[in-house]
């Protein structure tokens, strides 16, 4: 099983292989999310999924970060009427 630490590493070594390709980086970011999906499981709680994300997006050029999106609460903790709030909002956006 790969480590965060060789997650890394790869991430940054397969990013500077791209050699500044903009096809090349469209693949890099696809792949590395579904390796990231693919050993991500429930042994990492420590935020390893949401903290990879946040690397290879940042790393891919046309994604700009916001303040919103570096800080978060987990949605189980979210108070009843604020999980309503958001169900009512994705029921929208996706039918």
């Amino acid at each position: 099983m790969m480590t965060e630490c060789d997650f890394y590493s790869n991430l940054y070594d397969d990013f500077l292989e791209t050699r500044n390709d903009e096809n090349d980086k469209i693949l890099w970011k696809t792949y590395k999310i579904i390796d990231l999906m693919k050993i991500s499981d429930d042994k990492y709680t420590s935020g390893f999924m949401e903290n990879g994300l946040r690397m290879i997006m940042h790393l891919f050029k046309y994604f700009q970060m916001c303040s919103c999106d570096l800080c978060s609460y987990d949605l189980s903790d979210a108070p009843i009427n604020e999980k309503e709030d958001l169900k009512l909002v994705l029921h929208k956006e996706f039918t």
